[in-house]
């Protein structure tokens, strides 16, 4: 049986069951679609979408050396799609389809129109979940209803997680000596070298970076990890947002590590990122509300955002007065990515001292994000601004100058963003007005005591026992 395997975000050749067992029941071509007014609609930026055709270059690298061609097909919008790869499958002789499951609404409803489309011409559909260790529905409450708080999910997650689950499964068997590789130069009008040379692409890189996680950092994890002038961290977060690496490799790396346990404690806090990542994905999917710009909490819909286009733009660009807010924000620019403590002390910024629609964030993160993720984006932005699942309470609003002062001590990473603070002393770097030097640095946008009761005050006008 030919098949035609249909890669997404899960552009790697090892531990991938679509092409895995695809390739078992006979030969297989790969196809990848582009559809850039759909991508561009989702708010996917300029940055990932180069590392996303960089990604596709290498998938294709990869499979070429398996003999298997990767086909390219355009579909502008998610309502092309359907023909477009029922065209191709009839083009290759395709008897079946094969891909991995994706689980926001919009994906969800392309891949149904797909597989209507596809059995009512008589080519099988065959679903695979690729990138997720424990697909949405399999980690439920005793009532069988979904969890909408990350620690008890966490629980039952390992519980219902059998030892042998996270396994990697091994590159397909080569169908033919190698083919000729057809490589994108482009992508949705992108040119595929910007910012190659901080995020270079493919399995092999994610693979290498994961080793090197866990021969040089995974044991300080748990201490490096808010502070962000040290590497601290995987930086495998663009990698798992297009599947060159997966959630179940990440995974058994630890295990091994730990010789056999997955939730020990020279790897827990890692491993619980990843299980965050899980947890976000079985939230869109069993919460469709969360796809349509709603909060979680929909009581939170009620709230009355500020409208304030110049202290969004001040945000946007790193111009708040706040070094770490707006140190964070200039790495975002500069970079496409940002370090995980800053995206909460940046978002909650935002949210709760500004007071804008957590929606304007998500969506300017997404548009500058290399590892720009909807689920994890959503749920991330949805906890700094306390409409989402396990939320920060409403009165929770970190201090940024604080902040500074415990995760960046030294201040190598702000001086690093900000070089007009570099002369300022290590007693005033976290608050330069009350600096003696003239320095070209804006003063605070907002003062913190009186925001911080401001965003209480309208919070407290909502009330905080709110629920989906």
């Amino acid at each position: 049986m030919s098949t035609l395997v249909w890669f997404r975000n899960d552009l790697r050749t090892t531990d991938n069951p679509a092409l895995f067992y695809a390739r078992q029941q006979g030969p297989v071509t790969a196809c990848f679609v582009v559809s850039d007014m759909q991508w561009r609609a989702h708010d996917v930026g300029d940055v990932r979408l180069a590392f996303l055709g960089r990604s596709v270059n290498e998938l294709a690298q990869q499979l070429a050396l398996l003999g298997i061609p990767l086909q390219i097909i355009n579909a502008a919008e998610f309502s092309d799609v359907p023909k477009a790869v029922l065209e191709l499958a009839q083009r290759c002789g395709a008897s079946a389809l094969a891909y991995n499951a994706e689980y926001p609404v919009n994906e969800k409803q392309r891949d149904l129109a797909v597989e209507r489309l596809l059995t009512s011409n008589h080519i099988s559909c065959q679903v695979y979940h690729g990138g997720i260790t424990l697909p949405p529905g399999s980690v439920m409450t005793k009532s069988d209803s979904p969890y909408s708080v990350f620690s008890p999910f966490k629980r039952r997650w390992l519980e219902v997680l059998q030892p042998d689950e996270i396994k990697p499964l091994a590159a397909p068997p080569a169908q033919s000596d190698p083919v000729p590789v057809k490589q994108l130069e482009s992508l949705a009008g992108v040119e595929l070298s910007l910012a190659a040379d901080l995020w270079p692409a493919g399995e092999i890189v994610a693979r290498e970076k994961l080793k090197k996680f866990f021969r040089n950092a995974v044991s300080n994890y748990a201490k490096d990890r808010d502070v962000p002038s040290v590497n601290g961290t995987s930086t495998l977060s663009p990698y798992l947002s297009v599947g060159s690496i997966s959630s179940n490799q990440c995974l058994y790396a630890a295990q091994q590590y730990n010789k056999g346990a997955l939730n020990s404690p020279a790897t827990q806090s890692w491993v619980n990122e990843i299980i965050w990542r899980e947890f976000y994905r079985h939230v869109i999917a069993l919460y469709p509300h969360v796809n349509k710009n709603r909060a979680f909490r929909t009581a939170y819909d009620a709230l009355r955002w500020r409208d304030a286009p110049h202290d969004l733009l001040a945000w946007q660009r790193g111009e708040t007065g706040y070094p770490l807010v707006d140190a964070g924000m200039r790495q975002l620019n500069k970079t496409g990515w940002m370090h995980n403590r800053l995206r909460m002390v940046t978002a909650m910024f935002l949210t709760k001292h500004l007071l804008i629609d957590w929606r304007q964030g998500e969506r300017y993160f997404m548009q500058k994000l290399v590892d720009g993720d909807f689920a994890s984006n959503n749920g991330g932005w949805q906890w700094s601004a306390s409409t989402g699942t396990d939320a920060a309470p409403y009165f929770r609003i970190f201090n940024p100058t604080t902040q500074g002062q415990r995760f960046d001590k030294t201040g190598v990473f702000t001086r690093a963003m900000i070089p007009a603070l570099s002369q300022v002393p290590d007693r005033h770097l976290f608050e330069p007005h009350k600096s003696e030097l003239q320095i070209d640095y804006p003063q605070p946008i907002v003062e913190h005591t009186f925001a911080r009761q401001r965003a209480i005050d309208l919070f407290k006008a909502i009330g905080d026992n709110t629920s989906a």
